[in-house]
C-alpha cells in the first residue's frame, strides 16, 4: 500500500514539473490575420490566433496585401463559424491566410501540417505541401494525408501563408491542426525530438506487447498476457497514426485518407476492448461480466460502423467513444478502490495510472491556448495508464512462476517417490509371485504329510498377507492425494480382530504383554469397509499398544456393535505431552527404536478413507485409548473377493482342452519355473523365455497358441513384444495367438496400456493357479487346433527353450513290469484311431476311443482319458482337423509318459 502511494506521488510530481515548464515559455498570437515577430525566434512559434478567412473561395497564393476581410480562429473547426457568409456545418471549402511580420533580411521556414481532409499550403506564393486535392465538391475532392510532417525551405520575411482547405469527409472541417514557424534549425530540432519521443513511446508499446505474446506462446494457459500483448500492439498503431506516423514512412507520400481513418479508428476500438478485457482478466471479481459485455457491445457497433459507413458519418463515433472512455475510466477507478481491500498493490498501480491520465488531461487543458508550440502530454499519461497493467501482470506472473516452480518441485518429488514405491512394489511382487506359486504347488503335492502341508499353508498365508501390505502402500499414496477408489464390502470386524490377535500373540508374549478382548459374544460385527485396510488398522493399533504398554501389562480391546461400530484399544501407558497434540501427524514418534511416525498417521488415513475415524485419548491416570469408528453395514454389500473355490472344476475343464503350446515370458527365473509347474502338462506344452527378444526367437521356431507375458522386462518389454506378435499376425498370416499379460503394477493405467497394446487379458501379479487357468479357459473359444510340435533338433537344448516335460506315472512295484506293456498297447490304439480317421471309418474310431478312454483312466492318465472321451463324443460328426489334432496330442502325450515305482 505504501509503495503504490509513493508511485502516485511521483507521477503527480513529474507531471506537475512538465506543466510548469510548459507554462513558463509564452509565444505570440495572431490578430486580424497578422502575426508580429519582432525578432527571429529561438524556438518554433505556433501560428495560433485569428487568420484571414474566405468562404467558397481559393485565394490566389501570390497576394501582397491581406486578401480577406473576414477572420477565423486557428486552430479550430469551422462547423459553427459564420464568417464571410459561411453557413453552419462541416462540409465546404475555403481559404485561410496569414502574414507573419518577421525582421526584414531574415528568413524562416514552416512546419506545414496537414488537416483532417484535403489541403494545400503556400508560402509567399510557392506550394510547399499538399495533402490530397482540394476541390469544390465531394466528387472533385480527394482527401489524403502525408506519410510524415513536411518541413519547408526558408522564405524571406515577411511570410505570406495561404492554406486551401476542402472538407467533405469528416465531422469537423477547417483548420484544426496548428502549424509552426521558425528557423530551419529550430524546426528540425523540434521535429527530431518529437520523432524520438514518438519512437520511444512506440518501442515501449511494441516491446511490452511482444514480450507478453512470447510469454503466452510458451505458457498457453495464461490468457491475460495474450490479451494485453494484443492491446499493446493496437495501442502502438493508434498512437503512431495520431502522432508521427512512423509506420507509414515506407509507403507513398500521399496516403488515402479513408484508409488511414480505418486504421486509426479500428485500432482505437480494438485497444479499448482489449484493455477492458485485460482488466477483467486481472480483476474478475471487481470488473463485472455484464459491464464488460456492455462495453464490448458498444465497441463492436462502432467497429461495424467504421467498416460499413463513409468517414464523414462514422467519424461521429469519436464523440460517443470518448464518452465510453470516460465511463470506463470512472468505472475502473471505482473497481480499483474496491479491489484495494483484496489486492492493494495491484489496485494502487492501476489508480496511479488513472491519476496520470487525469493530470495530463488537465495540463493539456491549461496549455490549450498557451502561446507555445503544440505539444500534448496526454499520450504520456495514456502510456503510464495503459502500461500499468504490465506492472500488475509482471507481479502476478512472477508470483505464479515462483508458485509453479515450487509446485513442480513438489510434483517431481511426489513423482519420484511414487516411482520408487511403484518399482519397490513391483520388485517385491516378483518374488512373492514365486513364493505363493511354490507354496501352492507344495500344498497340492500328495506326497506331503499333514505337518508339511500345514507348513505350506502357513507359508502361503504369510505370502498373501505380505502381498496385501505391498498393495496397501499404493493405497496410502492415493489416500494422501485424494484419488483413492473406496470399494466397500461386508467385512466381519470381529473376525479381523481375532485374526490380528492370533498373528500378534507371539509378539505380545515376547514383550511380556497380555492381550484381552472383552466380552464373550462371538456374533459377527459386520462393517462397511475393505478387509485389508481393516486388518492393517487393527494390527497397527494393537502392535503400538503392545510396545507402549510395557512388561507385565495388559492391552484390552473392546468391540461394540452399533451405528457406527466402535473398536477401542487401550493400554496403561501415557502418550508424552509433546507428542499428544501431534499424535496423528506424519513422522511424529516417541520412545520407539526405529519408529518412523507413519503408523498412526496411516491408520487414521485408512479409517477416514473408509468413511470412519480414529481418535486418541490419553492421561496419566487412564492410560491411552485409541477409538476406531467404522460405518455398520446397511443393506447388501459385495463380499470380499476370494479365489475360485471349486479348484477341481477348473482342473477338469482344463483337462478337457486339446493339446496346445504355451510360451511363458518373464525375466525372473523363479517365476518362469513356478508358472511352468502351475500349468498342467498335458494339455499344455510349455516353453519359456527370459525376455521379449528370446520370445521372438522361440516363436519364430514354433508359433504357440498362448503367451503368458510379463510387462516389465529388459531388452524388449511386454508391450513391445505383444505389438510384435500382432504385427506378425497381420503381415505374415500367423494364426491368432492368445496373450495374457501379467504385471506387478496394478494401477488403473497398467491394464489399459496392456489391452491397448494388443493383449487379450491382464492379470496382476501374483496370479493364482485358478485365475491363470480361468483366463486361459476364457480365451479358449475360437482357438485354432494345435499344430504338431516340430521334432527336437539334434543340438543341445537352449536355456530359453527347454525340452518338453515328461509325465511321471507312479505305480505300485508289483505292477511296474506289466505297465510298459499296457502303455505300448495304448500307443498302438492311438495309431489305430489315426488310421480309422484317415480311412473315414468313424464307427471304428468311436470304438477305439471308447476303449482307450477306459484304459487310460484306469492307469491314472486322466488328461489322456479326457481327450479319448472327447474323440469318442465327436467321432461321428466332429471336424476332421479337430479330431486329428486330439489324436496327435494323445500320441505325443503317451510318448512322454515315464513309469516310476512308489
Amino acid at each position: 500500500m505504501r509503495g503504490s502511494r509513493l508511485l502516485v506521488l511521483f507521477v503527480a510530481w513529474w507531471l506537475a514539473l512538465a506543466a510548469t515548464a510548459a507554462l513558463g515559455q509564452p509565444s505570440p498570437s495572431a490578430s486580424a490575420g497578422r502575426l508580429v515577430l519582432p525578432e527571429v525566434p529561438q524556438h518554433p512559434v505556433p501560428l495560433r490566433g485569428d487568420w484571414g478567412f474566405a468562404w467558397h473561395r481559393y485565394v490566389d497564393p501570390g497576394w501582397q496585401q491581406l486578401p480577406t476581410q473576414a477572420f477565423a480562429p486557428v486552430p479550430r473547426n469551422w462547423n459553427e463559424l459564420a464568417a464571410d457568409g459561411k453557413p453552419p456545418g462541416e462540409n465546404g471549402w475555403g481559404s485561410y491566410v496569414l502574414q507573419v511580420d518577421c525582421p526584414r533580411g531574415e528568413s524562416l521556414a514552416l512546419e506545414a501540417l496537414g488537416q483532417r481532409t484535403a489541403s494545400r499550403t503556400y508560402v509567399n506564393g510557392t506550394l510547399v505541401a499538399q495533402h490530397g486535392t482540394p476541390g469544390q465538391s465531394a466528387a472533385d475532392t480527394w482527401a489524403a494525408i502525408h506519410n510524415r510532417m513536411p518541413l519547408t525551405r526558408e522564405f524571406a520575411c515577411p511570410l505570406r501563408i495561404t492554406v486551401h482547405v476542402a472538407n467533405f469527409a469528416h465531422r469537423a472541417g477547417g483548420f484544426v491542426r496548428p502549424m509552426a514557424v521558425g528557423t530551419p534549425e529550430a524546426l528540425a530540432r523540434q521535429r527530431e525530438s518529437q520523432v524520438i519521443y514518438a519512437a520511444v513511446l512506440l518501442t515501449g508499446y511494441l516491446l511490452v506487447g511482444l514480450v507478453s505474446l512470447i510469454f503466452f506462446a510458451v505458457r498457453h494457459r495464461e490468457r491475460v498476457p495474450l490479451v494485453f500483448g494484443l492491446f499493446c500492439l493496437a495501442m502502438a498503431v493508434y498512437t503512431d497514426m495520431i502522432g508521427e506516423r512512423l509506420f507509414l514512412r515506407g509507403l507513398p507520400a500521399q496516403i488515402d485518407w479513408a484508409h488511414y481513418m480505418w486504421v486509426e479508428y479500428l485500432s482505437w476500438v480494438a485497444a479499448m476492448a482489449l484493455f477492458f478485457l485485460t482488466l477483467r482478466g486481472l480483476f474478475p471479481q471487481e470488473i463485472h461480466r455484464r459491464m464488460v459485455q456492455a462495453v464490448l457491445g458498444a465497441l463492436a457497433v462502432a467497429a461495424v460502423a467504421v467498416l460499413l459507413l463513409p468517414p464523414g458519418v462514422y467519424s461521429y463515433v469519436a464523440v460517443p467513444g470518448q464518452a465510453i472512455a470516460v465511463l470506463v475510466a470512472v468505472y475502473v477507478a471505482a473497481a480499483m478502490l474496491r479491489a484495494q481491500r483484496r489486492t492493494p498493490i495491484d489496485a494502487g498501480v492501476l489508480l496511479a495510472g488513472l491519476l496520470a491520465v487525469l493530470v495530463t488531461f488537465a495540463i493539456d487543458l491549461l496549455l490549450i491556448d498557451a502561446p507555445r508550440p503544440d505539444k500534448k502530454f496526454a499520450p504520456i499519461g495514456f502510456a503510464l495508464f495503459m502500461l500499468s497493467p504490465a506492472v500488475v501482470i509482471a507481479r502476478r506472473l512472477s508470483h505464479a512462476l515462483n508458485a509453479e516452480e515450487r509446485s513442480r518441485t513438489l510434483e517431481e518429488n511426489a513423482r519420484l517417490r511414487e516411482d520408487v514405491e511403484r518399482m519397490s512394489r513391483h520388485d517385491l511382487k516378483t518374488p512373492l509371485n514365486s513364493i505363493l506359486g511354490a507354496s501352492r504347488l507344495l500344498r497340492d503335492d500328495p506326497r506331503l504329510n499333514a505337518e508339511q502341508r500345514e507348513l505350506a499353508d502357513v507359508l502361503q498365508h504369510a505370502g498373501r498377507r505380505m502381498l496385501e501390505m505391498v498393495n496397501l502402500s499404493l493405497g496410502l499414496f492415493r489416500m494422501e492425494t485424494g484419488t483413492y477408489d473406496f470399494r466397500p464390502q461386508a467385512v466381519d470386524l470381529r473376525e479381523v480382530v481375532n485374526r490380528v490377535l492370533v498373528d500378534l500373540r507371539s509378539y505380545a508374549e515376547a514383550n511380556q504383554v497380555a492381550l484381552h478382548l472383552q466380552g464373550s459374544d462371538r456374533a459377527p460385527v459386520v462393517v462397511r469397509a475393505e478387509e485389508p485396510l481393516c486388518y492393517s488398522i487393527v494390527a497397527n493399533l494393537v502392535k503400538n499398544a503392545i510396545e507402549a504398554a510395557g512388561p507385565l501389562e495388559r492391552v484390552t480391546l473392546a468391540l461394540l456393535p452399533g451405528h457406527p461400530v466402535v473398536l477401542s484399544v487401550h493400554n496403561p501407558g501415557e502418550v508424552p505431552p509433546e507428542v499428544g497434540g501431534r499424535f496423528f501427524e506424519k513422522y511424529v514418534t516417541s520412545r520407539k527404536s526405529g519408529g518412523t511416525g507413519l503408523g498412526t498417521y496411516s491408520a487414521r488415513l485408512m479409517a477416514r478413507a473408509q468413511q470412519g475415524d480414529l481418535q486418541m485419548h490419553t492421561s496419566a491416570g487412564d492410560g491411552t485409548t485409541l477409538t476406531l469408528t467404522l460405518p455398520a453395514q446397511r443393506g447388501e454389500l459385495p463380499q470380499p473377493r476370494t479365489e475360485p473355490q471349486d479348484e477341481r472344476a477348473v482342473l477338469r475343464a482344463v483337462g478337457a482342452l486339446p493339446a496346445c503350446d504355451v510360451l511363458v515370458v518373464d525375466d525372473d527365473e523363479f517365476t518362469r519355473l513356478v508358472t511352468r509347474r502351475l500349468l498342467p502338462q498335458p494339455p499344455f506344452r510349455v516353453e519359456t523365455a527370459p525376455h521379449g527378444l528370446a520370445a521372438a526367437e522361440a516363436m519364430e521356431r514354433h508359433w504357440p497358441q498362448y503367451v503368458l507375458l510379463d510387462m516389465e522386462m529388459p531388452h524388449r518389454n511386454g508391450l513391445d513384444t505383444v505389438r510384435w506378435i500382432r504385427e506378425q499376425e497381420a503381415t505374415r498370416g500367423r494364426p491368432r495367438c492368445r496373450v495374457v499379460m501379467l504385471s506387478g503394477n496394478d494401477d488403473p493405467q497398467t491394464p489399459a496400456r496392456a489391452l491397448a497394446a494388443g493383449a487379450d487379458r491382464f492379470l496382476a501379479k501374483p496370479a493364482s493357479r485358478e485365475r491363470l487357468l480361468a483366463a486361459i479357459l476364457e480365451l479358449q473359444d475360437g482357438l485354432p487346433p494345435a499344430a504338431p510340435s516340430p521334432a527336437p533338433a539334434p543340438a543341445a537344448p537352449s536355456a530359453t527353450a527347454p525340452a518338453a516335460a515328461e509325465e511321471i506315472l507312479v505305480v505300485d512295484p508289483e505292477w511296474a513290469e506289466a505297465f510298459p506293456g499296457f502303455l505300448q498297447g495304448y500307443r498302438a490304439t492311438v495309431e489305430g484311431m489315426a488310421q480309422a480317421l484317415a480311412a473315414g471309418d468313424r464307427e471304428d474310431l468311436h470304438f477305439l476311443a471308447h476303449r482307450l478312454a477306459g484304459g487310460l483312466s484306469a492307469m491314472g492318465l486322466h488328461w489322456g482319458s479326457e481327450q479319448a472321451r472327447a474323440i469318442e463324443r465327436t467321432a461321428a460328426e466332429g471336424a476332421r482337423d479337430a479330431l486329428d489334432a486330439r489324436i496327435r496330442g494323445l500320441r505325443e502325450h503317451l510318448a512322454r509318459v515315464r513309469i516310476e515305482t512308489a
